[in-house]
């Protein structure tokens, strides 16, 4: 298991920049203001993009700190192999470690045992960890590192489709039931389109085999003949779509509506002042609620920032 792995037991999907807040949130304490940010390094919009080093001396105050948000970025989400990843490519193209270590991979290793082998993956594989990520899915690493051959094959794209099928089609991914389809998969031309991988990949999951051979890490396999054909990437099938989508569409617009009445009937009970009495009395019981809610709120901003019809 590796650095930013977890435990395959607890890696349950489905649970789980921009957004609603621009990556910050603030909160006003009595006569005086206070900034209520989350802690260093805990979302991805905290991460520099990665960048050319603005020189060869040393580093000017704002290079300074960007490497500490990077250093955090690696520090407090080590579950969260995207932000991780992001951190050390930032660090490494703008040679924010020239002041402690010239030598990258030593400079990793010495601050987080991470060895170059690993460091190269994960700076590779975090895009499209953030990409599973804002679909409401948090991948250990091993995951994508699985489909690591079906990515050269074709393109991070189709492995976030692939991903994210069986996301949808299975209660739990494991890393096995991630190898399997890909090897199931077999060799994909390199213009292969996501939305008929993400077929193949749901034709894959159906078969009696599969489903006997899934149940030895996953019980109560669900009918997932029910699911639509839609890519999660805005592609639509071309097969019409029949009674149980349909069911399973009406599901989706309960759920969209549970949500909605949940998020009215919170906007009553917050508002500033609320928030303000808070900060202000117990400061800290209320910054890590307040910053939860915003995280929150944040993730459920990315769940339902697709592309709407015209019209709508």
């Amino acid at each position: 298991m590796g650095l930013f792995d977890v435990d395959e037991k607890e890696a349950q999907q489905g649970q789980g920049g921009g957004g609603l807040f621009g990556g910050g949130l603030a909160a006003a304490a009595g006569a005086q203001t206070v900034v209520v940010k989350p802690l260093p390094g805990t979302s991805l919009g905290q991460i520099p993009a990665p960048y050319q080093p603005h020189s060869e001396g040393e580093l000017s105050d704002q290079e300074r700190e960007d490497l500490e948000a990077c250093k955090a970025g690696v520090d407090n989400l080590r579950n969260a192999f995207w932000i991780a990843g992001k951190s050390f490519e930032t660090m490494s193209l703008a040679k924010l470690h020239r002041e402690e270590n010239p030598n990258y991979a030593a400079w990793v290793w010495d601050t987080w045992e991470v060895s170059e082998s690993q460091l190269h993956r994960l700076m590779d594989e975090w895009r499209v960890g953030e990409a599973l990520a804002n679909l409401g899915h948090k991948p250990p690493e091993s995951h994508v590192r699985a489909m690591t051959t079906l990515r050269r094959q074709t393109n991070d794209k189709v492995a976030i489709t692939v991903y994210d099928t069986i996301a949808r089609c299975r209660p739990r991914v494991t890393g096995d039931l991630v190898e399997q389809v890909v090897s199931d998969l077999g060799a994909l031309p390199k213009d292969a389109k996501p939305a008929d991988v993400g077929r193949r990949v749901r034709d894959l999951l159906t078969t009696p085999e599969k489903q006997d051979s899934a149940e030895e890490k996953s019980d109560g396999v669900p009918d997932i003949s029910s699911l639509n054909a839609d890519s999660p990437n805005g592609e639509s099938a071309q097969e019409p779509s029949n009674t149980k989508a349909d069911a399973l569409a009406a599901k989706d617009i309960e759920r969209l509506q549970m949500t909605l009445a949940s998020l009215q009937a919170a906007a009553k009970k917050v508002n500033k002042a609320v928030a303000r009495r808070a900060v202000d009395t117990q400061p800290d019981i209320a910054v890590p609620l307040i910053q939860e809610i915003g995280s929150l709120l944040q993730q459920i901003d990315r769940s339902v920032a697709i592309r709407l019809p015209k019209g709508e």
